[in-house]
């Protein structure tokens, strides 16, 4: 009982940190899209601006009124759930965009984190564990160097080898459907998951180098089992905690890093969206993803807290 009421206070509090970052959010980004350098109206109408054309969509688009009132009006409509509508495509609303984006990006970032665990966890457990120092610091190394490349570039270098040169991946764009969409999807997937490769053969080689100096591993080794064993059953089960709360940070991370790799691919994904709203000062588009982002890096933190919470005793009793 005492767990349930620990788990449920903890997730009633990320509720209510959910419903403070909503509103931080909504207003720091309606602010800052405002404040910025050029205008919506003069943007929509191009070579056709005159200074009365201009402030006659102004008017039409609510724009004429002071930031405050702007800000204000925005506030009120995501209470009630309404994300607006797009100023560039007036007949598509906001969350419409935003509902047929995201599938891409969490896609993009599933498959990244997949792509950086499964490369990732053998690679630390192997430097964690190896008795030969020359292994340790080649791996060690080589995740350095990978830390030190930007997604971008390396976004840039998959297109012109493995698409252009090799011809074995599409150098972008988007299937109909799946599994069609998988050939598009592995090559940023990948320029994504370099990204976060080397933390998570950071965190495993700690995790396992801690885990290997415990009683009970060296206890393991005296009754004969294998180090493959040994590493199975005693050390990898106390890498998973240090994973999880890495996944937690990851979740930002990871969203601003596809959003780039969205951008180079071409992917209809939040990238391509955030994008084309900032180079035609769609507010309520820039609005509308920036909140669902925050949002979706709280869920991600709360579903991490939770299981943290469940797998580890000392975060439930924790005061």
């Amino acid at each position: 009982m005492t767990t349930v009421s620990s788990i449920g206070s903890r997730v009633g509090l990320r509720v209510l940190q959910t419903v403070v970052v909503a509103v931080f959010v909504t207003v720091i980004a309606a602010v800052l899209v405002r404040l910025a350098p050029g205008d919506a109206a003069t943007t929509l109408l191009g070579d056709r601006a005159t200074p009365e054309g201009v402030a006659r969509l102004q008017a039409q688009l609510g724009l004429d009124r002071s930031v405050f009132a702007q800000v204000a009006e925005t506030l009120g409509n995501v209470a009630r759930g309404d994300l607006g509508t797009s100023l560039t495509r007036p007949d598509q609303p906001v969350s419409r965009i935003v509902l047929d984006a995201l599938p891409v990006t969490l896609s993009v970032i599933a498959a990244a984190l997949l792509v950086a665990v499964v490369v990732g966890v053998p690679l630390g457990l192997i430097a964690g564990t190896t008795r030969r120092p020359a292994v340790d610091r080649g791996i060690s190394l080589a995740a350095i160097g990978l830390l030190a490349l930007p997604s971008f570039f390396l976004a840039i270098i998959a297109i012109l080898v493995l698409a252009l040169t090799l011809g074995i991946a599409p150098a972008g764009g988007w299937g109909g459907g799946w599994p069609e969409n998988l050939k598009y999807l592995w090559l940023p997937a990948l320029s994504l998951a370099v990204l976060r490769l080397p933390q998570v053969v950071r965190v495993v080689r700690e995790a396992a180098r801690e885990a290997s100096s415990h009683e009970y591993v060296e206890a393991a080794v005296a009754r004969g089992l294998s180090p493959r064993r040994v590493t199975a059953r005693h050390v990898l089960p106390n890498c998973l905690l240090p994973m999880l709360a890495l996944v937690g940070f990851d979740a930002a991370v990871l969203l601003s890093g596809a959003v780039v790799v969205e951008s180079i691919f071409g992917l209809p994904g939040f990238g391509r969206e955030l994008v084309t709203a900032v180079g035609t000062r769609d507010y309520p588009t820039i609005q509308g993803i920036a909140l669902t982002a925050a949002l979706f890096v709280v869920f991600v933190n709360l579903v991490v807290d939770a299981l943290y919470a469940l797998a580890d005793p000392r975060v439930r009793t924790a005061r």
